[in-house]
């Protein structure tokens, strides 16, 4: 509770701060200012969110037994700080002439003095991530509140003498340094090295997703203000800045909802159910809380500026109302972002980028007044906020038609079958039911036990029909409702499987299901975690066109610079994979659709099951598939997509050592075993 009072007062003494500086430097001069601040404002988000991450490394060590403690030493992670504090400073002291020009700055020094805000930020991370994991509150709460009074004692003082918008730049910086050195005698005993203590680290890949998302975020509510800054003339700069300021008020006490309904979203991130009535019950609330505030500041908009920034802001008046609303949208979306955070869905998290990517590109064309780039943002706040509403209950309307069916891959201890084979199709035509026809007697040839799963990727043709009178029990159908690409259909057959191998192959005939009888030997035979299809293996007989092969070979070789991955086909539609691999992968994996084999290998051999046996396929007939050249560039995107997560975000997890077991028999000619 002292903490969360002394937050309460910070924001009150920086809302003070605001009225008094305004009104001391005059419209022109504080829009500058609110230009700079905005950056600052930007820059403590990535803080924040490593804050958390440390926040949580060190809370995780205080035992939960007898109350003690692993010893951990921050020394090594407040170095870094420093040394990247140093650095941000620098870069940012490089581009100071580009930031004056800008954002028409009354001089070189007032961009320099930005920069040399990083280093005490970066410096006070540390300390505060540590006594907020330690649970020692007071300390922390002491120096938010001293922070805020120095920079509004400070500021005021700065400005009245003369400094104007260096001064008020100057109290901020000046504040941060004065928190940091309260707070780093706070962690003294945990600042010494030693080499029987663990070092405390903050790993990347716990805060890139976070960084990306709360740096969009908080980028989207300050853009306004630097495109008002760089269009408009000086004082409606300064007129918007102050509208923006008062506009705030309808995301102080939803951003503190967000705060508490985070670990809410997180206990419930396996629980479908229980997610949705933690959004519901959120959404209400902030709607109410944002939406209200947003409503006092409109039926009071000329009395709400005069009170807060004094006559000389009057201009304000026009767009106070359009930037409340924009801030209860905001609000909104900044629930929603918590809540796809918790449920790792990155993609939707990060939605602001595309509203920040809006009023960039909007306000080169609307910018005649305060108002018009106001109702941009309000745009801008209104396309994120439902783009993510949206995506919260699409996400959660697909992942409960997948849970309605399957599950066998995790439910059953053990397999009862020999082998599943998933049939993804989507309007296959007349060929399906006779492709479907001859796997089962293959199958049945095969001397194993089996069962198929055929998915419907949300057929409108009809084919779920040419499945009946097939027995239930060897063919088992189940469909998606709307077509949503082979991958999730895949994911969807393959949750379901209850063989010790679990394998799929195309629909459309392309491939003869007679592959897989040698596939089943040499699964049989050598136990590895993958056999896969491979046009490119040379006893393979594949009839096709030439493009396609250029096509083929130029994505392999990307495939081999990106993932350094050993095989020389990773797309044929013939795949047998153990059921321990895919257990593991499976719920690692996100592509839905052509990429979806890709991902599958990628996944497989970051665990450590890197065991692949490549085998030669026939294709005869027809090359005439899904994929095309329309579809080359989604493949691209998908395929970079995947890179970045194993590369650049850590989400499949850390790399596995190779989990090679010996093969039992000698490697038959015609097969390869790659890892």
């Amino acid at each position: 509770m002292l903490f969360v009072a002394a937050l309460s007062l910070m924001n009150l003494t920086n809302l003070v701060f605001h009225f008094v500086i305004s009104r001391q430097l005059g419209p022109s001069s504080y829009g500058a200012l609110g230009a700079l601040l905005g950056i600052v404002l930007v820059l403590t988000v990535p803080a924040g969110a490593l804050q958390v991450v440390i926040t949580r490394e060190v809370a995780a060590r205080r035992g939960d037994r007898a109350g003690t403690v692993i010893p951990v030493s921050a020394g090594p992670l407040l170095s870094g700080a420093v040394l990247w504090g140093t650095g941000g400073a620098l870069a940012l002291a490089a581009v100071a002439p580009m930031l004056r020009s800008f954002l028409h700055l009354p001089s070189l020094g007032t961009a320099l003095i930005l920069s040399a805000f990083v280093i005490p930020m970066a410096v006070g991370i540390v300390p505060r991530a540590v006594l907020l994991g330690e649970a020692r509150f007071g300390l922390v709460a002491l120096a938010t509140v001293t922070g805020a009074v120095a920079r509004l004692g400070l500021g005021t003082a700065l400005v009245r003498a003369g400094a104007g918008v260096d001064g008020a730049l100057g109290a901020t910086v000046l504040a941060a340094a004065i928190e940091a050195g309260i707070l780093l005698p706070g962690m003294a005993a945990m600042s010494r090295t030693s080499h029987d203590v663990e070092p405390l680290r903050a790993r990347w890949s716990d805060t890139s997703t976070a960084l990306t998302a709360m740096v969009g975020f908080w980028l989207l509510t300050g853009v306004g203000a630097l495109v008002a800054r760089h269009y408009l003339p000086r004082d409606d700069s300064g007129l918007y800045a102050a509208a923006w300021t008062a506009a705030t008020a309808a995301m102080f006490l939803p951003g503190a909802v967000s705060f508490i309904a985070f670990p809410r979203f997180v206990a419930a991130a396996d629980s479908l159910p229980r997610a949705r009535a933690a959004l519901a019950r959120s959404l209400a609330v902030v709607a109410t809380l944002g939406f209200g505030a947003a409503t006092i500041v409109v039926a009071g908009s000329s009395i709400v500026v005069r009170t807060l920034f004094g006559p000389t802001y009057a201009g304000s008046t026009a767009v106070v109302g359009v930037l409340a609303v924009a801030g209860g949208l905001f609000a909104v979306a900044g629930l929603l972002m918590h809540f796809h955070l918790a449920r790792q869905n990155r993609g939707a998290a990060s939605l602001s980028w595309a509203g920040v990517a809006f009023v960039l590109a909007a306000g080169t064309v609307f910018h005649s007044s305060t108002l018009a780039v106001g109702v941009v943002v309000l745009a801008a706040a209104a396309l994120v906020a439902g783009s993510m509403l949206w995506a919260a209950f699409r996400d959660d309307a697909e992942a409960e038609e997948i849970s309605l069916v399957g599950g066998e891959l995790w439910d059953l201890p053990e397999p009862v079958l020999d082998v599943t084979v998933v049939v993804p199709f989507y309007n296959p035509g007349p060929r399906f039911r006779p492709n479907l026809d001859r796997l089962i007697d293959v199958l049945s040839s095969s001397g194993s036990s089996f069962e198929i799963v055929a998915v419907s990727d949300g057929c409108t043709d009809g084919s779920e029909a040419s499945l009946a009178g097939l027995d239930p029990g060897v063919v088992r159908s189940v469909g998606l409702a709307r077509n949503r690409g082979k991958g999730q259909a895949l994911r969807m057959g393959l949750a379901m499987g209850r063989g010790r191998y679990v394998g799929f192959i195309d629909a459309d005939g392309d491939l003869d299901p007679g592959l897989l009888l040698p596939f089943l030997a040499l699964a049989d035979l050598y136990e590895p975690d993958v056999v896969l299809g491979s046009k490119r293996h040379p006893l393979s007989e594949v009839e096709y066109p030439g493009i396609r092969r250029v096509y083929s070979w130029g994505y392999q070789q990307l495939i081999r610079v990106l993932f350094r991955l050993n095989v020389r086909d990773t797309q044929t539609g013939l795949k047998l994979v153990r059921r321990e691999v895919l257990s593991a992968a499976l719920p690692r994996m996100v592509e839905k659709r052509f990429a979806f084999d890709l991902e599958l290998l990628v996944v497989a051999r970051r665990l450590g099951h890197a065991r692949f046996v490549e085998a030669p396929v026939s294709i005869r007939d027809r090359f005439s598939t899904t994929i095309s050249l329309s579809s080359v560039w989604p493949m691209l995107v998908d395929t970079l997509a995947i890179f970045h997560r194993l590369r650049i975000l850590g989400f499949y997890g850390p790399a596995v050592r190779s989990r090679h077991r010996p093969a039992r028999s000698p490697a038959p000619t015609g097969a390869r075993v790659a890892s």
